[in-house]
């Protein structure tokens, strides 16, 4: 593997394990903090952008092509967090911006992850193979 490929994979490896491991942490130890719909939503996104952090980690760490559709699960959800977490726990008036912004910015780490995937995963059989 090139030298900026594998930057690349130590990189988005490390992300996903990172924010997996605080999402399932915090959405475990936040569970009862959320008041309304949405603050209820952004806690069980973080668990569940936790678990898929995870799960991509793994994928990713193997290289099999199935983890580029959980990063592609966990981008989506990373980047839905930060806008309604800034909506949610904002109070008034929250700053449309500051939502687009945040969740634009998580969105880039998230494509970086998902190309990344794609990359190291290229020729990975879906499945293990039993032939020899």
């Amino acid at each position: 593997m090139p030298i900026a490929r594998r930057i690349a994979w130590i990189l988005s490896l490390g992300l996903v394990l990172v924010t997996g491991g605080l999402g399932i942490y915090n959405g475990i130890t936040e569970r009862s903090d959320g008041g309304n719909a949405l603050q209820k939503s952004v806690t069980i996104g973080v668990f569940l952008y936790g678990v898929l952090g995870l799960i991509s980690a793994y994928g990713l760490f193997r290289r099999r092509a199935w983890s580029v559709s959980t990063a592609i699960a966990w981008g989506l959800v990373i980047t839905y967090v930060p806008a309604a977490a800034i909506i949610g726990y904002g109070g008034e008036p929250t700053p449309v911006g500051s939502a687009i912004s945040a969740s634009g910015v998580t969105a880039l780490l998230a494509l970086g992850v998902i190309w990344t995937a794609h990359l190291v995963t290229r020729g990975q059989p879906e499945i293990a193979s039993t032939s020899r």
